[in-house]
């Protein structure tokens, strides 16, 4: 018996100010995905941003975990670098 599906989550908590534009910069990103052999869903409550990844094989999985990891990362980047100058 194969798997069916894979499921994970990725819980990310910062000040709400913060969530708040990582959640807009990567919200295009998380609901306009191109592959068919995953999906992924985004909620944003205060400071805490969820992001739920859901693919039918290993690949599939990785691919987006590592896509959304990249655009969090970014994002909190960008903003470190805004709060810098």
């Amino acid at each position: 018996m194969g798997l069916r599906r894979i499921q994970g989550v990725i819980d990310i908590r910062t000040d709400p100010e913060s969530a708040s534009v990582i959640y807009r910069a990567i919200k295009p990103e998380v609901m306009d995905s191109p592959s068919q052999r995953s999906s992924m869903s985004m909620e944003l409550d205060d400071g805490r941003i969820t992001i739920v990844i859901s693919a039918g094989d290993s690949a599939s999985f990785r691919a987006a975990l590592n896509s959304s990891l990249r655009w969090v990362k970014l994002s909190m980047e960008i903003l470190e670098l805004m709060g810098s100058t």
